[in-house]
């Protein structure tokens, strides 16, 4: 008859071969360099913000270090600034507390889930729908503002102001002084 396996022995074994493959230097390595990254980043002090260092590094998260430079994930683009604004003495912490690890950049990856759309103008057609919703009589004026405006530009000019274009052209042209 076959063994019977309880939950807790069952998720133990899983446990074991996942953990098996794990290399306990990396890990203890990763712990530490997230401990003086945690140390480094908090002690950012800013004349602004004085608590600038505690938002950048619960704004952020290092994803990966290869070949010198460190992989971090923000969630929003002013703390990409941030970080620039801030790396020499982010680079300089890493050199006293982790000089084994010579880093030498940061690179980073904007986390997608936000929405980060800036404010812009708006354009004729939102304003006029947004007048509209407020006071219908006042979108029939502008309405009329607009018809009047376009008939003018649509009509000629007097033949007197069309002759004195016309010598300002051939001036402007042909570099001839007489208007």
């Amino acid at each position: 008859m076959d063994k019977i396996y309880s939950n807790s022995e069952i998720i133990k074994a899983v446990l074991e071969g996942i953990l098996s493959d794990v290399d306990k230097k990396r890990m203890e390595e990763s712990s530490i360099f997230i401990s003086k990254w945690k140390k480094i980043v908090t002690s950012i002090k800013s004349v602004v913000n004085p608590d600038c260092g505690n938002a950048m590094y619960s704004h952020s998260q290092v994803i990966d270090i290869k070949d010198g430079t460190i992989i971090l994930q923000v969630d929003h683009p002013g703390f990409i600034q941030l970080f620039e604004t801030h790396k020499k003495y982010i680079f300089r912490g890493l050199e006293m507390h982790l000089p084994q690890m010579k880093i030498k950049n940061i690179s980073y990856l904007l986390d997608k889930k936000n929405d980060y759309n800036t404010q812009r103008d708006i354009t004729r057609e939102e304003m006029r729908a947004a007048i509209k919703k407020q006071s219908p009589e006042d979108d029939k004026i502008s309405e009329n503002f607009e018809e009047k405006k376009d008939s003018r530009v649509q009509k000629d000019f007097p033949p007197e102001l069309e002759a004195i274009f016309s010598r300002m052209r051939k001036s402007i042209l042909t570099n001839d002084k007489k208007i």
